[in-house]
């Protein structure tokens, strides 16, 4: 059940990404459609109209500025602003509703500063917002909210598969980097999980201690499922071999893999003795019906050009399948890739 903070901190999240929703992530779009409502809702007018449209006059005002300055840099001449509303129909467009906004907000401030409305004219004021504001919730989250979310998660694949195309040669090396990156990019292990995922925690300790507890028998990651079922994830750096040397005509997994395989059985193994004492002290509901191992390690392309290594690895892999799935960094990020039909990055 949500308490009392968990609704206080949510709205305070809203109230944040209301000043700026640019800065959404995809674990925000639950709170999109309340930062919408809160950036749209203009209630404030029933209490002072001429204060409250100057508010308005100034951000659109600020609105101009950063736009003009984006898009036309140091040069904001009136010159420069119509070659590039020549140039850019969204650009125009903006001009013009916002230049229109300006003109509609000084001609109320001007209208209330002179003929000075009445309480009548006020109630029907107040009528009209609410009815205006009840009406764009609807339109917001039947219309607007599912655009900006697709957005917000088209944005957030882009850049995951940016990271890995661009970061793969510098950073394969460093298992804290990609610790990091996988636990900021939801939706890659949402897809390396088959669909929509609930991150548990990270550096789960699975052994006799609670689930932040002290201890060596940590799983990088653990998630549940909508059955609440746990799945444990264990990732090594990209750079790992995947095999060893060649042992009489061919290839064992490399001792960094074997021994990876064998840390998150152990894992899982702990897990399971002690789920009811970490169940007790969880925070979140979870079960064991039957946890789930998955592994990301190493790049396939490190031995695609090897058909003797491709198959040693292919048949040793298969072969813990059941136990423990392992999948290599190119193979989960072609994986998320395909499912997003992203094809513009090359990996």
């Amino acid at each position: 059940m949500t308490t009392g903070n968990d609704r206080f901190n949510e709205l305070m999240d809203s109230l944040r990404l209301a000043r700026d929703l640019r800065k959404a992530k995809p674990e925000d779009s639950d709170k999109v459609a309340i930062a919408l409502s809160l950036k749209l809702n203009q209630s404030l007018f029933t209490v002072d109209i001429k204060d409250s449209a100057k508010n308005l006059l100034d951000t659109v005002q600020a609105k101009i500025d950063e736009r003009i300055a984006d898009v036309c840099g140091a040069d904001r001449s009136k010159e420069q602003i119509e070659k590039k509303c020549a140039e850019s129909v969204d650009f125009r467009f903006f001009v013009d509703v916002a230049l229109r906004a300006k003109r509609k907000i000084n001609d109320l401030i001007e209208y209330v500063t002179d003929d000075e409305p009445d309480d009548l004219a006020l109630e029907l004021v107040e009528f009209v917002l609410e009815a205006l504001d009840e009406y764009n919730s609807v339109i917001v989250n039947d219309d607007v909210i599912p655009l900006i979310k697709r957005g917000v998660y088209s944005s957030d694949i882009t850049e995951a598969l940016k990271v890995w195309s661009v970061s793969r040669a510098e950073m394969g090396g460093d298992e804290r980097f990609w610790h990091g990156e996988l636990e900021s990019r939801k939706g890659v292990l949402e897809r390396l999980l088959g669909g929509h995922a609930v991150l548990l925690r990270s550096e789960f300790h699975a052994g006799a201690t609670d689930i932040s507890g002290a201890g060596s028998i940590r799983a990088d990651f653990a998630y549940l499922n909508k059955s609440r079922n746990i799945s444990l994830i264990e990732i090594k750096a990209p750079d790992t071999n995947l095999l060893g040397s060649k042992y009489r005509g061919t290839y064992p997994l490399s001792k960094d893999l074997s021994g990876a395989v064998s840390q998150v059985l152990i894992q899982r193994s702990e897990l399971m003795l002690n789920y009811y004492m970490k169940r007790a002290q969880s925070p979140e509901v979870f079960e064991v019906f039957a946890p789930r191992c998955f592994l990301i390690v190493g790049d396939l392309s490190s031995i695609s050009g090897d058909r003797d290594k491709l198959r040693a690895f292919e048949v040793q892999r298969q072969a813990v399948a059941s136990h423990v799935s392992i999948v290599t960094f190119d193979e989960l990020y072609e994986q998320f890739s395909s499912f997003n039909l992203m094809d513009g990055l090359p990996l």
